[in-house]
């Protein structure tokens, strides 16, 4: 199974089904601000980048280990259904386990805000460049 394996699981299943309840409805309450992508970045870094890497490629040091291997951030923040802010929330909050991923749920571990900041944080800033 290639890279974001578990993510093209979770991406076909929103297409068939769409985005469960609570999610399919939610938009992103934060500003478009640089001080919101910071926020993000920061959280971002201790929570995210061990699994998906500094760059979202997929490939943090934890994230090699993995079967199936993390998403690719740089590459799914491109496909549309990705910046439909209701399936990154969804995927965030809820973590991999339905889709046989090893990515946590953060919604008992970040707040709301915290989750909204790091979806605008790979809105804005991934793909980026190692």
């Amino acid at each position: 199974m290639g890279s974001g394996y578990g993510s093209m699981l979770r991406q076909h299943f929103a297409m068939m089904s769409g985005i469960p309840a609570p999610y399919n409805s939610l938009s992103n309450p934060l500003p478009r601000t640089r001080e919101t992508v910071r926020r993000g970045a920061a959280i971002y870094e201790p929570n995210c980048a061990s699994c998906h890497g500094a760059t979202g490629a997929g490939d943090g040091p934890v994230g090699r280990t993995l079967s199936p291997a993390p998403a690719n951030l740089a590459w799914l923040s491109r496909m549309p259904m990705v910046q439909w802010d209701p399936f990154m929330y969804w995927s965030v909050a809820e973590g991999g386990a339905q889709f046989g991923s090893a990515m946590p749920a953060f919604k008992d571990v970040l707040s709301k805000d915290d989750i909204w900041a790091v979806v605008a944080y790979i809105h804005a800033r991934l793909p980026q460049q190692k």
